[in-house]
């Protein structure tokens, strides 16, 4: 059993950007995984997420494919560059295949469509950061 004035921390939450132009989908996201992530920040365009990512470093950035700024693939591309241990992982409400594999091309981890349950999606951001450690460590 721990001891209550132990000041020491728990272990650390997996920290998040969410990165939609859609402030009703950064709500919904944000709502839905607080509780699972440590969210440092939210991005309404492709700059705003290279901008963030890049500050904050963080485990994992959620992108939306379909943005102001050149949209989830220049997010991506340059995330990678200045980021390059966040795990990417691509939104979006339409899943033309051309432009999934263009973003999985690109460095993004997965791809989920918007409206996954919470839990789901929690999972899947997880996993990838699993997936995007294991692959840094192998290179």
């Amino acid at each position: 059993m721990s001891d209550p004035r132990d000041p020491s921390p728990g272990p650390r939450r997996r920290s998040l950007i969410i990165a939609d132009d859609d402030p009703v989908v950064l709500v919904m996201l944000s709502r839905q995984l607080s509780e699972s992530f440590e969210l440092v920040g939210f991005a309404a365009d492709a700059d705003e997420a290279i901008a963030l990512a890049e500050a904050e470093q963080p485990d994992a950035a959620i992108i939306d494919v379909e943005m102001p700024g050149g949209g989830g693939l220049r997010a991506t591309l340059a995330i990678r560059a200045r980021a390059p241990r966040t795990a990417i992982v691509i939104l979006s409400g339409d899943e033309q295949h051309e432009s999934v594999l263009r973003l999985l091309s690109a460095g993004a981890v997965c791809y989920a469509r918007k409206g996954f349950p919470a839990d789901e999606l929690a999972a899947k951001v997880s996993d990838s950061i699993d997936a995007h450690a294991r692959a840094l460590c192998a290179s």
